[in-house]
């Protein structure tokens, strides 16, 4: 994309239950398509689909969640119930909304649109929802806190410069899908998310934490809305198996699987699910006219 085409993207600094954060939106006919990132990401995954949102003349907005890019740090306690505040707060104030989010911001945006009662979750598009997945990783992390390992972990003196090589490679080999060029700018956003290993540290803990907050399952889900659950075929953090008993579970629901992509389908093939969010969102405005 040429610079011109990135100044569509406009950024401000807002503020959603409390939580001072991060927007980057562009302008466009509604319902407002509002994107959630994924653990330890920030909204500038998002940056090309809202571009291409603005060419098709679709109003967008991606934000950072609590804790990660430029928002506010979490505050002590639970972390599920501080995503959940925050994302209701961002359907209230823009709704309705078509809600979409990649990884945690899946879970999160799963979750606001099964507690929505008022019809303000337009339609819903998870990518590579984590919650379901009971491969390796998903049993280890829920295994135990591991507080003591991450905090002999945070102390380690590994150089900071070692630090950010090993996020970068981390984000090409785990986060594109294979074939996919890693982009500078974007890994960038992640060594600014784990700068030390401190950082790392940290950031392990909670994903830990969130996990063991959530032992495999949503809960009672009750998706009233046109969804779209999607999932890149090649993603190497969590299996397709998840987003297929996510779809077992909400009937009426599409599922779309992504032969090319990895974890982060909007950072691969940005098009692609650019196009999905634009037939979701076609959907979702035909919605009312045939229920009348």
């Amino acid at each position: 994309m040429t610079p011109s085409a990135h100044s569509v993207v406009t950024e401000a600094m807002s503020e959603y239950a409390g939580v001072r954060t991060r927007e980057l939106s562009v302008a466009g006919a509604g319902p407002t398509i509002v994107l959630l990132h994924g653990y330890c990401d920030s909204a500038d995954t998002w940056r090309e689909v809202l571009i291409r949102l603005a060419a098709a003349g679709r109003r967008a907005l991606a934000v950072d969640l609590p804790g990660f890019g430029l928002a506010q740090p979490r505050r002590p306690g639970p972390l599920s119930p501080q995503f959940d505040a925050f994302a209701d707060a961002l359907v209230a104030a823009h709704g309705p909304v078509v809600l979409a989010g990649n990884s945690l911001g899946a879970a999160t945006a799963l979750r606001a649109a099964a507690r929505d009662r008022d019809g303000r979750v337009a339609a819903l598009a998870t990518l590579d929802e984590p919650i379901l997945a009971r491969h390796w990783l998903a049993r280890l992390t829920r295994r135990r806190d591991y507080t003591g390992l991450f905090d002999l972990l945070g102390r380690l003196p590994v150089p900071d410069r070692v630090v950010h090589a090993v996020v970068a490679l981390g984000v090409s080999k785990l986060i594109y899908g294979p074939g996919f060029r890693a982009d500078p700018a974007f890994v960038a956003t992640a060594v600014r998310s784990i700068p030390t290993m401190a950082a790392a540290a940290e950031r392990a803990r909670d994903a830990v934490r969130y996990a063991r907050e959530n032992p495999y399952t949503h809960g009672p889900l009750a998706v009233s809305c046109p969804t779209l659950i999607v999932h890149g075929a090649h993603d190497r953090v969590i299996p397709v198996a998840a987003s297929r008993a996510l779809h077992a579970l909400l009937p009426g629901s599409e599922l779309v699987v992504l032969p090319r992509a990895g974890h982060c389908p909007q950072l691969d093939q940005p098009d692609e699910v650019t196009r999905l969010l634009l037939d979701l969102t076609a959907r979702a405005i035909d919605r009312p006219e045939r229920a009348g």
